[in-house]
């Protein structure tokens, strides 16, 4: 398959989106890009979708050995990445003094793990030491893929009806966090991750990538050239208007519901992302290859270079950042370590081989 430099692209886009999530620029302008940038785990998610099924035919055995090798790759991922987490979270403990009993026991005991078993959350997988759960993204598609493979017999059946109900269900649940807070499962619903998780956000995104995928290869690949040009024309204008809407959607949201995981507007965006795609063929010489290639990392581990330049800011070995240089200096540190410092070193390497 033919690499897609504007997935690519956007992915590091979107890589970078959420590290103004976590490290916000100041004032309102600040606040419109974390409203924006809310657009980048769902896109992660709907990509996945994307390129899960390469073919609608096949049946139950087809998706199980699809979804089986995607679970797997996901599996070894996510236990490495999780690793790195955990030996961080212990370190800084006993650099605090803390006890080893103390790091176990405020991680690991039955209500964090009700959250991390039912939300993808909780300090199984942060805590002080650095104090964002993205790491939800990878066990979420844990999960996907998980009921994926157990529901694959009724897979093309159910999912159209499915991404409805739940992503009705998500917004639903997103105004009574503004208007009318409850408290399933005792945890006030305005908790971040009540409704940020893999059923109500990992799921119908997940299947919205596999909606896309089943449309392309049903109406536009069946297409003559001619027709699938005139398709292309229109998509990508119709695409363009969509994304449009959804920056403007997303803006009038925070506007009225305030801060959000996802908004109807982020909807928006990441279909018409997925459209473009198979519409544009860019992505510059540079962008896309970060994306492809360091995109990933940039995801796993901003949060520990943001950890890392935090403890050192408040020991006194480097000075606070300002608000407004604290995301660019992120960027360029992950952007650095994940793509041009390997570069550097493979070209290195290829220029003096060992003998």
């Amino acid at each position: 398959m033919k690499e897609n430099r504007f997935l690519y692209t956007v992915r590091f886009i979107a890589c970078l989106a959420v590290i103004t999530i976590h490290t916000r620029f100041p004032g309102y302008f600040g606040q419109l890009l974390d409203a924006l940038a809310r657009f980048a785990v769902p896109y992660f998610f709907a990509v996945s979708g994307r390129f899960l099924l390469a073919t609608n035919e096949g049946g139950t055995k087809y998706i199980r050995s699809r979804t089986g090798r995607a679970l797997g790759k996901t599996l070894k991922v996510t236990g490495l990445v999780y690793l790195i987490y955990l030996a961080f979270s212990f370190a800084v403990y006993m650099i605090y003094k803390n006890t080893a009993y103390e790091w176990l026991s405020s991680k690991f005991n039955p209500a964090e793990a009700f959250n991390f078993v039912l939300f993808n959350s909780g300090k199984f997988i942060y805590d002080w030491t650095y104090t964002f759960d993205h790491m939800w993204y990878l066990f979420a598609l844990i999960y996907v893929y998980g009921l994926i493979y157990i529901f694959a017999p009724v897979l093309r059946s159910w999912y159209k009806g499915l991404i409805g109900i739940l992503l009705f269900f998500l917004f639903f649940g997103q105004l009574l966090q503004t208007y009318y807070p409850i408290r399933p499962f005792g945890i006030n619903i305005c908790t971040w991750f009540v409704m940020r998780n893999w059923l109500f956000v990992g799921i119908p995104f997940v299947l919205i990538g596999v909606l896309l995928a089943d449309f392309i290869r049903d109406k536009v690949d069946t297409l003559d050239e001619e027709k699938k040009y005139r398709w292309i024309k229109s998509a990508r204008i119709k695409a363009f208007l969509l994304l449009g809407a959804g920056v403007v959607l997303t803006a009038v949201e925070m506007q009225i519901l305030g801060k959000k995981e996802v908004y109807m507007g982020s909807v928006c965006i990441v279909v018409s992302i997925l459209i473009l795609s198979e519409c544009q063929d860019m992505g510059g010489k540079v962008l896309w290859k970060i994306g492809r290639d360091a995109s990933s990392n940039i995801y796993y581990y901003h949060v520990l270079v943001i950890a890392i330049i935090d403890h050192l800011a408040n020991a006194g070995i480097i000075a606070v950042m300002p608000m407004y240089a604290k995301p660019i200096v992120v960027m360029a540190i992950c952007v650095i370590l994940f793509y041009f410092l390997p570069v550097a070193i493979k070209k290195r390497i290829k220029s003096h081989p060992s003998t």
